[in-house]
């Protein structure tokens, strides 16, 4: 209370505590509705609630609010704000939050920060909503309930339709048009409950523990994703952006897997999409950065049932440059969009496809210091009471084949629907 009733009219404030690692045990935070779950589980976020959100004007607003942001407490802790961008056939500026209450879990322990905005409500009713809040988000876990059926799937563009999209997008590229366009799928489901996110999201980390696994509110509903894609880490002035495009199949079998990525890294197609958008973020980051570095060759990224190729790109950042400017300059890429950008939004809004339910938007969190992560929306759900929207797209070259093409996005929207039935 005195901390709090110190600190300066209209300015934010934050409060972080060191817990018992005995209260971190599974089947707590259920009242969270924000995850954050690095790979391999190393750090986890749960956060409950928004002392403040930014929309309009939000990179300016946030950064002059980081000015005069008031933390005390635990320096292990610190606080942070979410933030999301549209998908990449819907530019607009990034929206971000600062949740009110955050448990965190790493190596340096296990934690809670609370934040309020100074003078909105009074001290003692911040306080007062605190205690309230705390004593829901540690309530244990209940009963996880019988889960849920398809009623309905619905998925579009049919089979014809998509051959007849990716022979314009084909055409496009031989016209000089476009040089890659990437075309998706979008599958609806109707549930015969409504979609439980808390269950999706541990299915979704023990299913992909390689990737960062993520639960964020959206619109009416919430967004779930297991993304192996980072757009942007940003470290002080360091940046690593990671380029992910080119796809094979995983058979679950060591030798045809060895075989899958052997004909993967070899085949011209996939190399020529995957350098696309090596040399494009590599342009990009080059206009805020002093150099950029990366290999000459792609690695092998293994995911539960695709490779994909991937290349990881680090430079150093000039003065004065934040993780949302980065952001706002590196999205949408070509793994997602296309080349050149306008040409591929222009070709996608004239085949139809209109994306939503955040999918190949951006998620990501950043701190006081300006230091965070943005992930590529992938592998993906957004769900909304008994509805559940998947999507699933394929990167369209010269030399694409259509039924190869549906085969990638059918296979993407599997394994998702699979996790989604196990976990609903």
């Amino acid at each position: 209370m005195e901390r709090l009733s110190a600190t300066a009219p209209d300015r934010l404030f934050s409060v972080s505590f060191r817990l018992p690692e005995t209260l971190a045990k599974p089947g707590l935070f259920t009242g969270a509705d924000s995850r954050w779950l690095a790979p391999h589980r190393e750090m986890a976020w749960h956060a409950f609630g928004v002392a403040e959100t930014y929309a309009e004007d939000a990179v300016e607003r946030f950064r002059r609010a980081c000015a005069s942001w008031h933390f005390q407490g635990d320096a292990d802790f610190p606080p942070l704000a979410f933030f999301t961008l549209p998908p990449a056939t819907q530019p607009a500026k990034p929206r971000l939050w600062i949740p009110r209450i955050l448990a965190h879990q790493s190596a340096t322990g296990f934690g809670i920060t609370l934040s309020a905005r100074r003078g909105r409500p009074a001290p003692q009713a911040v306080i007062e909503q605190w205690r309230r809040e705390i004593a829901q988000f540690f309530a244990p876990c209940s009963s996880t309930g019988d889960g849920s059926d398809f009623i309905a799937c619905s998925i579009t563009p049919a089979p014809e339709i998509w051959h007849e999209r990716v022979t314009a997008a084909r055409q496009a590229i031989d016209s000089g048009i476009i040089a890659k366009a990437v075309l998706a799928r979008r599958l609806a489901v109707r549930l015969s409950q409504p979609a439980n996110h808390d269950r999706l999201t541990r299915r979704l980390c023990h299913r992909y523990p390689e990737c960062h696994v993520f639960s964020l509110p959206h619109e009416a509903g919430h967004i779930v994703a297991a993304s192996p894609e980072r757009l942007a880490i940003k470290r002080g002035r360091q940046l690593i952006s990671h380029a992910l495009a080119g796809t094979g199949k995983r058979h679950g079998d060591a030798r045809q897997d060895n075989r899958s990525a052997c004909e993967l890294h070899s085949s011209p197609k996939e190399r020529r999409e995957h350098a696309l958008v090596v040399d494009t973020l590599r342009k990009r980051m080059l206009e805020i950065c002093s150099s950029v570095e990366h290999a000459p060759e792609p690695s092998i990224l293994p995911l539960r049932f695709v490779l994909h190729l991937w290349t990881e790109l680090s430079g150093q950042l000039q003065e004065g440059v934040g993780l949302l400017d980065v952001v706002t300059r590196l999205h949408p890429t070509p793994a997602v969009l296309g080349i050149p950008g306008e040409a591929a939004t222009a070709l996608l809004a004239e085949l139809g496809e209109n994306r939503d339910g955040l999918y190949t938007g951006v998620a990501g969190w950043i701190d006081r210091n300006g230091d965070g992560d943005a992930l590529v929306v992938l592998r993906s759900a957004y769900l909304e009471r008994n509805n559940a929207v998947l999507w699933a797209g394929a990167g369209i070259m010269a030399e694409s084949d259509p039924a190869a093409e549906l085969a990638e996005t059918e296979l993407k929207l599997a394994t998702m629907l699979e996790v989604l039935g196990a976990s609903t």
